[in-house]
């Protein structure tokens, strides 16, 4: 007789059968949980951290974030943690986190409206649509984002075996749950900036808002504020947003926009107004209209994203607001009772 067949070999043990593994980095540990979705943290892959209290250097997050370190560093980002989560059900689907903690809450607020709104319009249907997390949160083909606090989590769900159809189906399964679960564990307040707080919610796209953390409009000394972007039946317009501490440098800010060249004060709207024309690069100069209402100053205008050079006074007019809606509209907004 020949010698008996091998042994079957063992049963290879999945890779969440002992609760998936752990971040060692105690400062952000209690973040992530172990387990999600069928996923759990990687038991074989640490959690790399970078800048303030952490074993690596910031600098180095400019290879995890395809060179753009410096965008992270424009915002203020002071901590970077990377972890990894891998499907209990074996196979090459992956959950890529990168939670980053900025050095304020409006550094914050301002790179997730970077990466939902960026310089596109929320309005177009490639845009992340509106999650429940956090203090705000969007979900994109395949990725979402986090937002509480001085927190944002970026969260990718990898899977090169799947086409995109399948790989949005199978992500939509998993992300929204650690989205939510992550939300509540993150510190913090869920709140919104003053600016982006201020701004009306009546006509406002879902996820239409960027807050800039520097000079609205790239206006030196204006400060930074928050935009909204607006579509009433087919006119798009912006609502401008810009808090100051005190009544004093709220009037500076209008003194500002008053000063650039173009620029008349207006009257009836307010504690004083101006209208200007704003114009970047290429694109159609856009009309806005300012106004203070105590420490506020808000601003009401054209949405640049709809207008392209060489079109006619009909096809603007069809898509942006005139003077005497501006206006309006901006009278409405300054006479509301504060957000």
């Amino acid at each position: 007789m020949g010698a008996p067949p091998p042994p079957p070999p063992a049963a290879k043990p999945a890779a969440c059968a002992d609760g998936g593994g752990t971040i060692s980095d105690a400062a952000s540990a209690p973040f992530f949980p172990r387990t999600t979705g069928g996923f759990c943290l990687d038991p074989n892959g640490a959690a790399k951290t970078f800048g303030e209290s952490a074993p690596l250097p910031l600098d180095s997050i400019c290879d995890m974030f395809d060179g753009e370190c410096e965008i992270y560093k424009g915002f203020g980002v002071r901590r970077v943690v990377e972890a990894r989560y891998v499907s209990g059900a074996g196979g090459s689907a992956t959950v890529d986190v990168h939670l980053s903690k900025f050095g304020s809450t409006e550094g914050a607020y301002g790179m997730f409206t970077k990466r939902t709104v960026g310089d596109g319009d929320p309005a177009d249907e490639a845009t992340p649509r509106q999650i429940d997390g956090g203090g705000a949160a969007a979900m994109g083909v395949g990725n979402a984002y986090l937002w509480r606090g001085q927190y944002l989590a970026e969260i990718t769900y990898n899977d090169e075996a799947l086409a995109e159809a399948a790989l949005k189906s199978s992500s939509e399964k998993v992300l929204p749950g650690l989205v939510k679960e992550m939300g509540s564990k993150l510190p913090g307040e869920p709140s919104l900036p003053p600016a982006a707080a201020a701004l009306p919610k009546d006509n406002m796209i879902p996820l239409g808002v960027r807050y800039e953390t520097k000079d609205v409009l790239g206006v030196d000394g204006a400060g930074p504020g928050a935009f909204g972007y607006y579509k009433e039946v087919d006119k798009r317009y912006r609502v401008a947003a810009i808090v100051r501490a005190d009544v004093d440098q709220a009037k500076d800010v209008l003194s500002t926009l008053a000063k650039l060249p173009g620029a008349v004060r207006e009257k009836g709207i307010g504690d004083g107004s101006v209208r200007l024309m704003h114009k970047e690069g290429e694109s159609p100069a856009t009309e806005w209209i300012f106004a203070r209402a105590d420490k506020t100053v808000y601003g009401v205008g054209d949405e640049a994203r709809v207008l392209r050079s060489g079109m006619t006074a009909d096809e603007h007019a069809k898509l942006t607001l005139t003077k005497e809606e501006k206006s309006a509209r901006l009278k409405k907004i300054v006479t509301a009772p504060a957000r």
